[in-house]
């Protein structure tokens, strides 16, 4: 049977950001440490040229050949200047007409194929199949230890979607789009609220604006790279061997500009097992914009040098792009970053 027009461009599209994924060897790159797709790198690494501007009435727009350029808003979110950004992508490696698009590109699922403008459905798949790979799920899946009960969770889907980088509408519709759950289930998931999962992954403290996240992060999350706002709230979760004398030296978040809210013990009381492990859950938040490496490690006081390996991350809390040219070109290129 002939496929439609409609799904041989979507075939089309997906293709070509599997192609672009291959070129820039961006699954072992991501795999092994970034732990999302860093779409502004790889526009710049593909020779686009990446530029972006306080525009109000559009969220992007692009240039194609032989210009090939990309102009994000600055008016949005970190999370919507990079689903644009791989938008406006697509556009111009599937050489589309130049267009200017608006926010309803934030609002049709990328694998449903709702709009009517086959350009617009190619680009639409082309980014979520550049951002929201089968494979990134499956890895973040396995590096938390989480399987199919753990994903039907609504307060899991949105941690998943923070270490990806996307929204958490985009990543629920992803799991049903590469057959990682049942519609049913993701039809679940999209009605949780954002805002009340936020409160029941640190109920204390909130973060700093409605559009900053709370991170919970653990031993798990080792290497990776956490790309967030500064307004964002930090929570580690972190097994202690409290019993045997061991404690976390928490000393490298204070001395890297953090905050610290919250740094208690908690201990399993149901049913209560004397020599168990307790829980150190240490909330804590940037001191403005942040780009940091910092080592955790669970200690013994009198003998520093004999702990567990160090919780390893490179936190990267500078919220959305400003004016200009992105904050890693900019980098590249010697030049301040604003």
């Amino acid at each position: 049977m002939a496929r439609s027009p409609v799904a041989a461009a979507r075939l089309k599209a997906v293709s070509e950001a599997k192609r672009a994924h291959r070129a820039l060897d961006l699954e072992q790159r991501v795999t092994e440490a970034e732990g999302q797709i860093d779409v502004f790198d790889a526009i710049s690494e593909l020779d686009i040229t990446l530029v972006f501007k306080p525009l109000t009435s559009a969220l992007g727009f692009c240039l194609p050949e032989p210009l090939r350029g990309i102009l994000v808003t600055t008016r949005r979110t970190l999370h919507i200047q990079r689903f644009t950004a791989a938008h406006e992508l697509g556009h111009v490696i599937l050489s589309h007409s130049p267009r200017i698009d608006t926010d309803l590109i934030l609002a049709r699922n990328p694998y449903a194929g709702g709009s009517v403008d086959i350009q617009e459905v190619q680009a639409e798949a082309f980014a979520a199949e550049f951002l929201l790979p089968r494979w990134l799920y499956i890895h973040h899946a396995r590096k938390q230890g989480w399987g199919s009960g753990h994903l039907r969770n609504p307060d899991v889907v949105y941690q998943l979607s923070l270490r990806m980088g996307t929204s958490y509408k985009a990543t629920c519709w992803g799991l049903s789009g590469h057959g990682l759950l049942p519609q049913s289930d993701v039809n679940f998931l999209a009605e949780a609220t954002v805002s009340k999962i936020k409160e029941s992954a640190e109920g204390r403290f909130k973060p700093g604006h409605s559009h900053a996240d709370v991170w919970k992060l653990t031993e798990k999350d080792s290497g990776s790279r956490i790309s967030g706002n500064p307004d964002d709230l930090i929570r580690f979760d972190l097994e202690e061997a409290s019993d045997a004398g061991y404690t976390w030296d928490i000393s490298d978040l204070e001395n890297a500009g953090y905050e610290i809210l919250s740094d208690e013990s908690e201990f399993s009381r149901d049913p209560l097992v004397y020599g168990a492990p307790s829980s150190r859950v240490v909330v804590a938040r940037p001191r403005g914009a942040l780009m940091t490496e910092i080592a955790l490690q669970e200690i013994r006081p009198w003998a520093p040098h004999t702990g567990s390996p160090p919780l390893n991350l490179q936190m990267r809390l500078e919220g959305k792009e400003n004016s200009g040219l992105s904050r890693n070109d900019l980098r590249r290129r010697g030049l301040p970053v604003a």
